[in-house]
């Protein structure tokens, strides 16, 4: 049983590689945390910032004591970092590799795919599109870490992301850092504004305006 096996233990083991970067290879929520407690954390983060937000305001919105709580985890960050090792897994699993040859869609029309996919996970998850990209960072150097190690991770698999892009003819050549700042930079200023309802568009809507920015500067024509 891994009962009392606290999720920041499973989630080093299975969902981080060498350098600390969260992987692929973390699919959905590890089984060894409780999800009620998880969703409360959430719902407080969300509304309170983590700043601000203390266990007792986590268990207060669950039939489960303090003591319980700590069975699961060691503290605060440790429940922040398993719901963004969770969100990046399911950021990573949503976007599908682009398969090439004969009877496969063509390459724009699978990367179209792929944005509805990440904007339908954003709008189910608002709590944790607010949570992962816009946490205030400067107050605790632990979560300092822990955020920076999120963007970190980001900015590797979408670097890997190019560069396959990029062999396939997708992506245009050249230095692969400063498009991945750009299009990092875009969908979090998109994400942010579909939960927070500043953008009034559908998922098709949104997809095919993010597709013209990126056909307009990052894709090859």
């Amino acid at each position: 049983s891994c009962v009392g096996k606290r999720s920041s233990e499973v989630c080093d083991d299975e969902g981080r590689d060498a350098a600390g970067n969260y992987t692929r290879k973390l699919v959905g929520r590890v089984s060894c945390v409780s999800e009620t407690v998880l969703a409360a954390a959430q719902q407080a983060f969300a509304e309170k910032g983590y700043v601000a937000t203390t266990i007792d305001d986590i268990v207060q919105r669950v039939p489960v004591a303090r003591g319980t709580f700590y069975l699961y985890f060691e503290d605060r960050l440790d429940v922040f970092r398993a719901l963004v090792n969770d969100f990046f897994a399911r950021v990573a699993t949503s976007i599908q590799p682009i398969m090439l040859g004969s009877g496969a869609p063509p390459p724009r029309q699978q990367l179209r795919e792929n944005l509805v996919r990440v904007l339908d996970l954003a709008r189910t998850e608002p709590g944790m599109v607010k949570i992962a990209l816009s946490t205030a960072t400067g107050v605790d150097g632990a979560l300092d870490a822990e955020v920076r190690i999120f963007f970190r991770s980001l900015h590797t698999f979408m670097d890997e992301t190019f560069e396959t892009g990029q062999s396939i003819g997708l992506v245009r050549p050249g230095d692969r850092s400063a498009m991945v700042a750009i299009a990092l930079g875009s969908m979090q200023a998109l994400l942010l504004g579909v939960v927070r309802g500043e953008l009034d568009l559908d998922r098709h809507g949104l997809a095919d305006g993010l597709m013209s920015f990126l056909e307009s500067g990052l894709l090859d024509r």
